[in-house]
C-alpha cells in the first residue's frame, strides 16, 4: 500500500507540473492543446467504443427502464457522489455547501439515495479535486483525452485522481464494491444525459474540435461560476462554433 501511495503521489506531482506555471482567469480564453495528434488518437478509440458498445447499452436501457427508475437510479448515484462535494467544498472554506451537501447525504441515506427525501429543494454546488485546484490558482494545463474517460485537462485529471484515492481511504470496503459494481450503471446513464450533445459533437465537421471546446467550456464556466462570463469571449466563441456545424 505505502509503494502505490507514494507511486500515486509521484504520478500526480507529475501530471501538475505538466500544467504549467502561470494560471488566472483573464488567460482562460486559451486553449493549450500540445498533444493534439496524441489526443485525437484517444478521441477515436473513445468514439469508437461509445457507439458501438456504450450508445447501443444505452439506447436499451432507456427502452427497458421506465422513466421514474431512471430517475432513482440517477438520484442514487448523485447521492453516491456526495462525499467527493462535501470534502471539496471544506477544501475550498465553501462552508454552506458543505453543510447542506453533508445533511442531504444524510437524510437521503435512508433510502440510499434512490428517493430525494429534500424533494429536490436543497441547491448544492458540485465540487471535485479539480475545482479545489482551481480554486488555490493551479493553472488547467494542457488538454488530454484520456481513455475510456473523455475529455480532461492536467489539473483535472489529477484531481480526478486525488477524488478516487479519497473516497476509497474514507469508505468501507463493501462500499468500494458498491461503486465497482455501479461504474456500468454510471457510464450509461451519463450517455443517457449526453446522447444529443455526443450527437451534435460527432455530426460536426471536427467532431475532437467540436468535443474540445464543448468540454473546456462547460468545465471552466462549472469551476469558475460567474467569474468565467465576464472573461469569456462570447462572439468569438459563437462564430466558432458556426464553423463547425
Amino acid at each position: 500500500m505505502k509503494k502505490f501511495n507514494s507511486i500515486f503521489i509521484i504520478v500526480v506531482s507529475n501530471i501538475l507540473l505538466l500544467s504549467g506555471c502561470t494560471n488566472n482567469i483573464n488567460r482562460t480564453s486559451e486553449t493549450s492543446d500540445p498533444f493534439e495528434k496524441f489526443n485525437r488518437k484517444i478521441f477515436a478509440f473513445n468514439k469508437n467504443i461509445d457507439e458501438h458498445i456504450v450508445k447501443p447499452i444505452s439506447k436499451k436501457y432507456v427502452s427497458t427502464l421506465p422513466a421514474t427508475a431512471r430517475e432513482s437510479i440517477n438520484q442514487h448515484l448523485n447521492w453516491m457522489n456526495l462525499p467527493q462535494t462535501i470534502i471539496n467544498s471544506a477544501f475550498q472554506l465553501e462552508i454552506e455547501n458543505t453543510i447542506l451537501a453533508s445533511a442531504k447525504f444524510m437524510l437521503n441515506g435512508l433510502t440510499l439515495g434512490f428517493y430525494d427525501l429534500d424533494d429536490k429543494q436543497t441547491t448544492i454546488n458540485k465540487k471535485d479535486f479539480g475545482s479545489t485546484l482551481a480554486k488555490y490558482n493551479v493553472p488547467e494545463g494542457p488538454f488530454l483525452m484520456i481513455p475510456f474517460l473523455g475529455p480532461k485537462n492536467t489539473r483535472d485529471f489529477s484531481g480526478y485522481i486525488v477524488d478516487k484515492q479519497n473516497i476509497a481511504k474514507i469508505s468501507p470496503s463493501k462500499v468500494d464494491d458498491v461503486n465497482l459494481l455501479e461504474v456500468p450503471i454510471n457510464i450509461v446513464t451519463v450517455r443517457e444525459k449526453l446522447s444529443g450533445t455526443l450527437e451534435s459533437v460527432y455530426n460536426s465537421s471536427d467532431p475532437y474540435i467540436k468535443m474540445r471546446s464543448f468540454y473546456i467550456q462547460n468545465r471552466r464556466a462549472t469551476v469558475y461560476n460567474n467569474e468565467y462570463n465576464k472573461y469569456k469571449d462570447k462572439e468569438k466563441d459563437q462564430a466558432f462554433e458556426q464553423l463547425l456545424q
